[in-house]
């Protein structure tokens, strides 16, 4: 009998125990479950707007949920879309010089459908993207150009913090697709030298405030050469994008600057780039410099090695 009740006793605080588990353990794993659900869907709020073309709406929010991170400033928000615009739509040249542009130009169909668009196209796509986003942003009708030569022109203000600030995609929309920062985040004094328009709002905020938006700055000579042979690298397409002080390269000069980043790379990391084009642009004290890598060469250390011209 005791071996009995023992066997009994023993079973007793087994079924107590299996009991507890299965009262515990559920309750934790659905805890932990919905802890990695919420962190998996974490995405970033999406405001009310409407272009009145579901394709377009569409559009506009899975480019969000693609490129847009919950943890990116107002300003790197700004500027992914300003690159997404410009890297994704080129200028209707061909119609605008026909005199027959269509009227999906002037709108986010052509910017996002058609890729396909003019100035009042790019300002009203980027004007959906910052309703979307719940950015305070308008709509500036006005001209540019310089001498004698001024034509109707579209852009946008932004508001970032208590400031306002210009944004002109069409004018940072390079040859090839290449993006500019002329007109990112700049104030009245830097558009005003070939833009004008009914000044209602004041844009006076510092014009190299938003840098770090870019990207990250060389202050020296081996910090470009790190910066840029780590882009190198990380690049699939091989395009790399430094940025400096305009200190730094006006004092090695216009003309120098490129060959001295070149060869100061192939010292340090025996690589020779052998084929590449590149472009430049300013962004208040900086330049930002932008170069797609096509061709290098690994360098072969003997006592005869130097570096190229």
């Amino acid at each position: 009998m005791n071996k009995k009740r023992f066997i009994l006793k023993k079973l007793g605080i087994l079924m107590i125990l299996l009991c507890l588990c299965l009262a515990v353990l559920p309750g934790n794993v659905d805890a932990k479950a919905k802890a990695k659900t919420k962190a998996k869907t974490k995405t970033v709020k999406i405001h009310k707007f409407s272009s009145g073309n579901k394709k377009v709406d569409k559009k506009v929010r899975s480019v969000i949920k693609k490129y847009i991170k919950p943890k990116m400033s107002t300003a790197e928000r700004v500027r992914v879309i300003h690159d997404y615009i410009i890297s994704n739509c080129d200028y209707d040249y061909k119609n605008y010089i026909k005199g027959k542009i269509p009227k999906s130009s002037y709108s986010p169909v052509g910017v996002l459908l058609k890729k396909k668009a003019v100035c009042q196209g790019y300002a009203e796509t980027f004007q959906l993207f910052m309703d979307a986003l719940g950015i305070p942003c308008c709509m500036v009708s006005g001209i540019a150009g310089s001498g004698d030569a001024w034509g109707d022109h579209a852009w946008n203000r932004v508001k970032i913090g208590k400031k306002w600030y210009h944004v002109d995609t069409t004018w940072d929309d390079g040859d090839n697709s290449n993006i500019y920062y002329e007109y990112f985040l700049v104030n009245d004094k830097k558009l005003q030298e070939d833009h004008k328009w009914f000044n209602i709002l004041k844009c006076k905020g510092n014009n190299s405030k938003f840098v770090t938006a870019i990207g990250k700055v060389s202050n020296t000579m081996d910090e470009a050469v790190d910066n840029f042979y780590k882009g190198y690298k990380k690049d699939k397409k091989h395009k790399v994008q430094i940025i400096v002080h305009k200190k730094l390269y006006n004092s090695i000069g216009d003309s120098s600057f490129k060959y001295e980043l070149f060869q100061n790379v192939e010292l340090k990391y025996k690589e020779r780039i052998t084929k590449h084009y590149w472009n430049s642009t300013t962004y208040g004290n900086y330049y930002v410099l932008t170069y797609e890598i096509v061709s290098t060469e690994k360098v072969v250390e003997d006592a005869t090695t130097t570096p190229s011209q």
